[in-house]
C-alpha cells in the first residue's frame, strides 16, 4: 500500500481506508464551513435584532408625538368652535340692531 498524500481533496480513493480518510476529510470541510455560516447568521441575527430595538424606539417616540399633536388639536377644534358660537351670537346681535335701526330711521 503506497502512502496517503498530503492533501486528500485530489485523492482517488480505492481502498476502504482511503475511502474513510477521504469521507472525513469531506466532512471536516463541512462542519468547518458550517461553524463559519453559523457566526454569519449570528451575526446577521444580532444586528436584525439592535435594529428591531431601534425600529421600535422610534415608532414609540412617533406615536407619542401624533398623541400630542393629536391632543392639540383637539385643543384647537375646541377653540374653533367657541370663536364660532361667539360670531354666531354677533351675527344675531348685529342683525337684530340693523333691523332695530332700519325701523327707527
Amino acid at each position: 500500500m503506497a502512502a496517503l498524500p498530503d492533501n486528500l481533496a485530489d485523492l482517488h480513493p480505492q481502498t476502504s481506508r482511503e475511502w474513510f480518510q477521504f469521507l472525513n476529510t469531506k466532512i471536516d470541510t463541512i462542519l468547518e464551513s458550517q461553524a463559519e455560516d453559523r457566526e454569519t447568521l449570528i451575526a446577521y441575527i444580532e444586528k436584525t435584532n439592535d435594529w428591531i430595538k431601534c425600529h421600535d424606539k422610534e415608532v414609540l417616540a412617533r406615536e407619542k408625538l401624533a398623541e400630542k399633536h393629536t391632543e392639540k388639536i383637539d385643543q384647537l377644534e375646541k377653540k374653533v368652535n367657541g370663536w364660532n358660537v361667539i360670531n354666531s351670537l354677533g351675527v344675531i346681535i348685529a342683525g337684530i340692531l340693523a333691523a332695530l335701526g332700519l325701523k327707527g330711521s
